[in-house]
């Protein structure tokens, strides 16, 4: 029921302004259940059949976004959001701290139901990762994107261009195109990153800072780490 409520909200939002909507897909979720939702979902991911090339592009992304719910919604009008953590490989190799944002992206069609994906989304590219630290990240635009792979349980549907700035991969009982992403926002979450954080940090001072990263953050870094 409360899922249900969430994706008639993000229809309606989309449907008034998909760019403005700032509200995140599940209002409840603090900044260390999001950390450790994320962890659960990555590694859901690289364990999931079909979806074997994401390990391999992991080794050499420049960062990672794990959005663990990117609802979709449909009702007339379909759209997806979902919040997230960005994390970054440093200079070392060491992983940086998580950067939270939010995904927002909207279509147009006749559409009906709700799904949650867990969702991946590789930054393969120095471009990308720059484009990430600006306020906000148009998709198709700002940077390529291509959809590497969406598991179905039994097997995996993969599509796009390998030389994108961003591969894409998801969790899914349903398969989706690189169209479905097309044109959707990212952008950092302030107020995320400073309850986690205490502090009025950037998200680009966040993950190229080289600042602290918190105690919670560890396993995910560490898995991340083991992936390398």
């Amino acid at each position: 029921m409360r899922r249900l409520r969430y994706a008639l909200t993000l229809a309606l939002g989309l449907f008034v302004a998909a760019p403005a909507m700032t509200a995140p897909v599940h209002a409840d979720d603090t900044p260390q259940l999001l950390v450790d939702k994320s962890l659960g979902s990555l590694r859901a991911i690289l364990n999931e059949r079909g979806l074997e090339p994401a390990r391999e592009h992991l080794k050499q992304a420049k960062g990672v976004l794990i959005v663990p719910d990117l609802i979709k919604a449909g009702f007339i009008l379909g759209g997806q959001a979902g919040d997230g953590v960005l994390l970054t490989r440093g200079a070392d190799g060491s992983w940086s701290g998580p950067a939270f944002y939010q995904v927002i992206a909207g279509s147009i069609g006749l559409q009906a139901g709700v799904e949650s994906r867990e969702t991946i989304f590789l930054v393969m590219s120095d471009a990308g990762l720059k484009k990430l630290m600006q306020n906000e990240m148009k998709l198709g635009a700002d940077a390529s994107v291509a959809v590497g792979g969406v598991g179905a349980g039994v097997g995996a549907a993969s599509a796009g261009n390998p030389e994108a700035d961003i591969l894409v991969y998801a969790k899914s009982k349903g398969l989706f195109g690189g169209g479905a992403l097309e044109g959707g926002v990212v952008k950092p979450k302030p107020e995320m990153n400073k309850a986690y954080y205490g502090a009025d940090v950037t998200a680009e001072g966040i993950v190229m800072g080289g600042g602290r990263t918190p105690a919670g953050s560890a396993e995910l870094r560490k898995e991340l780490a083991a992936n390398d």
